[in-house]
């Protein structure tokens, strides 16, 4: 039982950057499901791999899984941040490239924590639970992100993404 209440905190926690990165990519963007869906596809590829190797690697990918997951949301909020202001009325959908690259930022979270978890008996549940998690917290974050009208949200969202990083590294 207690490995099961570590394992759905642990979750709750890692996902809470993945509600973060929906928010930001998706203010004054219309909500679709290919953000969500490719953050809880690439977070369970990404669990499934550390559970399997997870035995044997756990020292070597710890200190580095930070630290790219940050070059990822810094690139992403360089672009965001050099992207000209959308007008309101011409809402654009999240596109692929960068559903692609919050889910390998946000996953590398959830994908270091698993391999925390993968000797223990919750192991081939946790890559599930953490997919599930981040779909639900990124698809929190749209919703969110649609009942705001933020002025400038191209440069808010690149502040967002920019402050994400920097709680990765420090």
């Amino acid at each position: 039982m207690k490995e099961i209440a570590t394992l759905f905190i642990t979750a709750i926690i890692v996902s809470l950057d993945s509600f973060v990165a929906g928010f930001s990519l998706s203010l004054n963007k219309k909500a679709n499901l290919t953000l969500p869906s490719a953050v809880a596809l690439i977070t369970l590829l990404l669990c499934a791999a550390t559970t399997f190797i997870g035995r044997y690697f756990v020292a070597l990918f710890e200190d580095y899984a930070d630290v790219l997951g940050a070059v990822m949301l810094t690139l992403l909020a360089i672009i965001n941040l050099l992207k000209q202001e959308e007008r309101q009325f011409t809402l654009q959908n999240v596109t692929i490239g960068e559903s692609l690259v919050i889910g390998i930022a946000v996953g590398m979270d959830a994908s270091i924590a698993n391999l925390t978890l993968a000797t223990g008996s919750t192991a081939f549940v946790a890559p599930i639970v953490f997919a599930v998690t981040h779909y639900f917290t990124v698809l929190l974050g749209q919703i969110l992100a649609r009942k705001i009208a933020i002025p400038k949200s191209n440069v808010f969202s690149a502040v967002i993404l920019f402050a994400l990083a920097i709680t990765k590294i420090v």
